[in-house]
């Protein structure tokens, strides 16, 4: 009786002990709702640590984001407009080339956003259905006309039909066949197929929507790393919630025109917006916008590259790998910069879909020597389901580089071992003063910055950035 005391204790202390948990998350959710304007979350792998995270979908992230922001993806909301993307991962964690790939699948996904943005919003629509029916229920519906096989006979035309047969399908090949005693009837030997359509019942339907269109001012909030398991094994996805606002969209205009902006927010200090570890710079992928320590608006790339180091390279050619990548990344943190300035989309998307049914006959002569010896009927019936697509979408981007710099350079080997290499570049109002004042008296730049194998299956790679904003900041 007294175990069963202790067993009912345990029970309801762990039933209350959930309760409270449950209720403390509640708490928090309901709180950060209540007071957007005073939070800025840390989301990352120290948000990932409550538990609530780390087997996150796409959706519950994108969720979770929108109760915390007050906000609903896709709908413009106080000259707020957020968007959600994403791309796959084109290799897995333990692939020496995981680095590029997420790099690639970020690009993807803020690509993939842009055309879906601008298709919604400044997109035209062309849209055609067609239906055929047929049904052959007549008495000759299995017979085939005689007339071009009689024709044939009567002008002669079969040698022709044979010869043009043989110059199209191995005339030389026959030829060979004769020389080395094959006999020339074996050779000669031809069919002439006809077919017919007996039924059809087939709809089509056909969507092409265009678009062309500049947008500026897009810039990611946060990005996340998530592994989603499917049949075929895992698949590793690259997230992006990104928003344009009236203020973004001013700033990426007085970017593009190098003057001076109205825009203002709270200030901080660069080493505030930056990864306190090195191993978290693994977290980051792409733009943020954040403001500098005099409250004016500035932007963070993060750019990323990998390096394969085989074992048979010598240290020097490690090192020239390694600039290479370096390089790399710094130039395509340099083109988000660019391309928040302003880029020119332009996106066509081509749907076909369709249900197909139709029935064939066939009637296949058979001749030798240019006597019919035969023939063979078949019935086929045909049925497709259609769904095709076609999408090509471009974006060009072009700007000047002034008011960029390198603020971080690290590199840092992930769970699976695989090297990854990062740069990160800003753009302020405080290096295009100084870039301006070189220019004026062409004096020396007076700069300062920081430069800066695993056995087994592979280590789960999911991960997620911070969020420096806070809703007001766009």
């Amino acid at each position: 009786m007294k175990t069963l005391v202790l067993i009912g204790l345990g029970l309801l202390a762990s039933s209350l002990a959930c309760a409270q948990t449950s209720q403390k998350i509640e708490s928090v959710v309901e709180s950060i709702a209540q007071t957007p304007e005073k939070v800025v979350i840390t989301a990352g792998d120290a948000d990932a640590d409550t538990g609530l995270s780390l087997s996150m979908s796409f959706e519950d992230w994108v969720e979770a984001f929108e109760k915390k922001f007050q906000a609903n993806i896709g709908q413009s909301k106080a000259g707020r407009l957020f968007f959600s993307g994403s791309a796959p991962v084109r290799v897995g964690p333990m692939d020496p080339n995981y680095g590029k790939e997420l790099s690639l699948a970020y690009e993807r996904a803020i690509f993939d956003m842009q055309a879906d943005f601008v298709l919604q919003t400044y997109g035209k629509l062309q849209s055609s259905k067609r239906l055929e029916l047929f049904e052959d229920s007549s008495t000759n519906k299995d017979q085939f006309p005689a007339l071009e096989i009689q024709k044939a006979q009567q002008e002669g035309r079969l040698g022709s039909v044979f010869e043009k047969a043989l110059n199209v399908m191995g005339k030389k090949l026959d030829a060979e066949l004769i020389k080395q005693g094959v006999p020339q009837t074996a050779v000669s030997k031809m069919s002439i197929e006809q077919k017919k359509s007996t039924y059809k019942d087939n709809f089509t339907k056909e969507i092409l929507r265009t678009a062309v269109r500049s947008m500026n001012g897009l810039v990611p909030v946060q990005t996340r790393i998530f592994s989603e398991q499917t049949k075929n094994g895992k698949n590793f996805v690259v997230g992006v919630i990104a928003v344009q606002s009236e203020k973004t969209r001013q700033f990426a205009k007085d970017m593009a025109l190098k003057r001076p902006t109205q825009v203002r927010g709270e200030a901080i200090e660069l080493a505030a917006l930056l990864p306190e570890k090195k191993s978290e710079y693994l977290n980051e992928l792409g733009l943020r916008f954040a403001y500098d320590e005099k409250g004016r608006p500035m932007l963070l790339s993060y750019g990323r590259w990998s390096v394969n180091v085989l074992p048979d390279w010598a240290p020097s050619r490690i090192g020239r790998a390694k600039q290479t990548a370096y390089q790399t990344a710094q130039a395509n943190a340099e083109s988000t910069i660019v391309e928040f300035m302003n880029t020119n989309i332009e996106i066509s998307d081509q749907r076909i879909i369709g249900s197909m049914v139709e029935e064939i006959a066939g009637k296949l002569t058979h001749f030798e020597d240019g006597n019919i010896k035969g023939y063979d009927k078949t019935q086929d019936q045909v049925s497709e389901t259609i769904d095709k697509v076609l999408k090509s979408a471009k974006a060009d981007a072009s700007g000047d580089l002034r008011g960029t710099s390198v603020v971080k350079r690290w590199e840092e080997v992930d769970q699976n071992g695989v090297l990854h290499l990062g740069v990160v570049v800003t753009w302020s109002y405080d290096q295009l003063e100084n870039a301006n004042a070189i220019e004026r008296s062409n004096s020396p730049l007076n700069s300062s910055g920081g430069i800066g194998t695993t056995d087994g299956s592979a280590k789960d790679e999911s991960r997620s950035s911070r969020i420096i904003n806070r809703k007001n900041d766009f």
